[in-house]
């Protein structure tokens, strides 16, 4: 296995070959502020490499854009270096990462060195998150085999919670039974910089998780429920222990199921996070409750979303223009 520590060197060596020590060194200022944002969400640099995935990256910029305020030109410089070492991580094929998802950090990237600072959301249709849920859903039940059958309904459950409550996918694998409200359905989630605060979970994923945890019956076991994973893995390797998901088990049971669904859009935790946003903006109007919801420490983080939900810029533009709108017409 090649640790994240031991693949930033292999890239630094690999780069060292023909440049001046000048380059070099800039190179390694990159992979010590990508190190720096990865102890800060909890993902080891001693950790295999092959657990990075491109969110990692694309956090990191808004990361050292928006908590670290980094200059712009140094920032570029920055972005530079952790974009070839995905290529280098690619090439070397310690890492499987599909050509939209390396085309997402490119584009992500280019809206960062040209001085947008963190670019537009790429929103999911409405339709692929109903169709990722009804995946989940068409997955056939295994009452005879109850490792699987537990790994359906925490897939749904799931789903569900991110898609109700906007948590980040850390967020999420960091839960424990203990969090969960029952009076409130609702839970309390610890986020960046251990930041608490509270979700809500509408009914559906309520049932869903409830429906989840009633098949574990953790209770069972002598346990206390409070040290407990509320989404746990249920994989062989598990075997009867109870052990928390990490994320990039999310991450793969998100592929599996787009791909089952035939979704042609690339779906990601964070596109249930970025839709959820939306529509709370879409509902209130009101980019604070949004802020807190999401657990964002800068309101110029919130502000991107006010972009996106431009559903209110587009009804006064029709008022002030006395039109219907493209999506109104009726064809004659």
């Amino acid at each position: 296995m090649v640790t994240i520590d031991e693949a930033m060197e292999n890239f630094l060596r690999d780069r060292a070959v023909g440049q001046s020590a000048q380059t070099v060194e800039t190179y390694s200022q990159g992979m010590q502020r990508f190190k720096e944002y990865l102890e800060s969400v909890h993902h080891s640099p001693t950790r295999a490499a092959s657990t990075l995935a491109v969110d990692h990256a694309l956090d990191c910029a808004k990361w050292l854009s928006e908590e670290r305020a980094i200059g712009k030109a140094t920032l570029r410089t920055y972005l530079t270096s952790i974009s070839r070492l995905y290529a280098y991580l690619l090439r070397e094929k310690i890492v499987n990462l599909s050509a939209a998802e390396m085309e997402r950090m490119r584009d992500a990237y280019h809206q960062y060195r040209k001085g947008g600072g963190r670019p537009l959301p790429k929103l999911p249709p409405e339709e692929a998150i109903v169709a990722l849920l009804a995946a989940a859903r068409r997955v056939k039940p295994e009452t005879k085999r109850p490792r699987l059958e537990l790994a359906r309904l925490r897939n749904i459950a799931m789903l569900e919670a991110l898609r109700s409550s906007g948590m980040r996918v850390g967020e999420l694998v960091g839960l424990k039974r203990d969090d969960l409200d029952y009076r409130n359905h609702t839970a309390r989630v610890t986020g960046k910089g251990d930041k608490q605060r509270i979700v809500y979970f509408d009914d559906k994923a309520w049932q869903a998780i409830q429906e989840y945890l009633k098949l574990r019956n953790d209770g069972a076991r002598g346990r206390a429920l409070y040290q407990l994973p509320l989404f746990a893995r249920h994989d062989r390797r598990a075997s009867n222990r109870t052990l928390p998901l990490t994320t990039d088990g999310v991450r793969l049971m998100f592929t599996t199921l787009a791909r089952a669904a035939q979704i042609e859009v690339v779906m990601t935790p964070h596109s249930l996070r970025h839709a959820f946003a939306t529509k709370i903006l879409e509902t209130t109007g009101d980019l604070a409750v949004v802020q807190d919801m999401l657990g964002h420490s800068s309101p110029t983080t919130t502000r991107i979303y006010a972009k996106v939900s431009n559903k209110k810029m587009r009804e006064a533009h029709r008022t002030a223009f006395n039109y219907r709108g493209a999506e109104d017409a009726k064809p004659g």
